[in-house]
């Protein structure tokens, strides 16, 4: 079995760097600890949501880029749509109201680039 935080520790190391910040610089971007980075980039510790959001916007990197070995696994358009779509149906009161919210509140924060 893979060992996932040790992926998205080396994926958020990597994004930093790239990015020319210091531990010391995202850790106060994203508003954790320097010591709590650091065993997060050795996969020693795991974050919660809000931090992975907190660190996809300050690195600019998608949440599948910090997860998944570090490649941007996008699905196509309508792939995309089809997958949220069953998502949707299948999900739970609670899961719809929680997705209802998060949409809310990151609605309008988030720019997208355009095709145009």
């Amino acid at each position: 079995m893979k060992n996932y935080l040790k992926y998205l520790g080396e994926n958020i190391r990597t994004a930093r760097k790239s990015k020319n910040l210091t531990i010391e610089t995202l850790s106060e971007l994203v508003g954790i600890s320097e010591s709590f980075l650091g065993t997060v980039e050795r996969g020693e510790s795991s974050i919660s949501i809000e931090t992975l959001i907190n660190l996809c916007q300050t690195l600019n990197v998608s949440a599948d880029y910090l997860v998944l070995d570090g490649k941007d696994n996008k699905p196509s358009p309508s792939d995309a749509k089809d997958t949220l779509f069953t998502m949707l149906r299948n999900a739970s009161d609670a899961e719809l109201n929680f997705l209802i919210d998060y949409v809310k509140l990151y609605h309008g924060r988030v720019k997208f680039e355009t095709d145009n």
